[in-house]
């Protein structure tokens, strides 16, 4: 079916939906380094750089090219910082405004599907009210079948336990929608899966450029077992201290996602936006690359990352795993193989 990706990110739900059948139609974001990342993979034509709090329809028709094309689906992952566990939980924080935005286009669209994607803090007690409106909102636009729950990625092959919220809704009252299911008996994909290729190909890939640690890094890095944690009281006293000039004096925290080791013989922890430290690889003395976080991400190795480090590191950890999308790309041809397929 044919499909529209707003705050689209580096694109991966477009990827994982694209991977099961469905036609990408257009990607929107309001940035350009993300821009850059989903055009690597997808091309220039198929993202457009726009404030999604002010677009219209007409405007995506517009730049859809094609004011005849049935859109039969809108995804989308507004930016969810107001509502993360990582974040303050701030109900006021404006970027939660952008759920609503994402509402409003769908009013205005009508697909026969949607999806709505955000972290699981959305389902927290502070925001019990925005999801009620948002049910009410889409009820009141015709969207009375709709369900929603959180989904761990872990269950669908990818690397990682990362729990995100999800809703689908549907114009057709007929349909017994649910979230797709967890893949049984499948074998656990690890980090070892996932990265250790990698090894030895530093600043020979794309994206996969190491950080230059200083020395007091590295040597607390050392103290670090592969699969545990920086145990502080253990550290000798020049490793204790900030390695800056202006935190010299400042004893470290054990911050979980910078002195946490991953194992090659597990799954990895959420990969957290808005760091440019991820976590530390299972045998070298580094945390890991981009390359490597978007490896555990499921990211295809084609789709390449754009901007400043940190900035490709929001979009990495930012994103929908692909592999996780294409549990809904699989769960939507079935119903249109039960249901009728309105694909024109």
């Amino acid at each position: 079916m044919n499909f529209i990706d707003l705050f689209c990110g580096a694109g991966g739900f477009s990827i994982g939906l694209t991977k099961k059948g469905h036609k990408l139609l257009k990607g929107f974001d309001n940035w350009k380094s993300a821009g850059e990342a989903f055009s690597s993979y997808f091309g220039k034509k198929y993202f457009s750089e726009v404030d999604l709090s002010q677009i219209s329809s007409e405007f995506i028709y517009e730049q859809i090219g094609n004011k005849n094309v049935k859109i039969d689906l809108v995804v989308g992952g507004p930016p969810c910082q107001g509502f993360s566990s990582m974040g303050n939980q701030n109900i006021k924080d404006p970027r939660n405004q952008l759920v609503l935005a994402f509402a409003n286009i769908i009013a205005e669209i009508k697909p026969k599907y949607f999806i709505l994607e955000n972290v699981h803090g959305i389902k927290g007690e502070k925001f019990e009210n925005t999801i009620k409106r948002l049910y009410k909102l889409f009820n009141d636009f015709g969207y009375k079948n709709i369900c929603s729950g959180t989904l761990d990625a872990q269950d669908f092959g990818v690397p990682q336990r990362r729990k995100r919220f999800f809703m689908i809704g549907s114009l057709d009252d007929n349909i017994d929608l649910t979230l797709p299911s967890p893949k049984i008996n499948q074998k656990t994909t690890t980090v070892g899966d996932a990265i250790m290729d990698l090894v030895g190909k530093e600043n020979n890939f794309p994206n996969h450029v190491p950080i230059n640690h200083n020395e007091i890094v590295k040597g607390r890095y050392a103290f670090i077992k592969e699969g545990g944690k920086l145990d502080i009281k253990a550290l000798p006293k020049k490793l204790a201290y900030g390695s800056r000039s202006d935190f010299k004096d400042n004893k470290i925290k054990n911050f979980s996602h910078i002195y946490q080791r991953l194992s090659r013989y597990k799954v990895s922890g959420t990969i957290v936006p808005g760091h440019n430290a991820f976590p530390i690889h299972p045998t070298q003395p580094r945390s890991l690359t981009v390359r490597e976080a978007a490896r555990i991400q499921t990211f295809p190795d084609r789709c390449i990352f754009f901007g400043t480090r940190q900035e490709q590191c929001i979009q990495v950890g930012n994103a929908v795993p692909p592999l996780l999308a294409e549990s809904f790309g699989q769960i939507l041809n079935l119903y249109e193989k039960k249901y009728g397929n309105t694909t024109r």
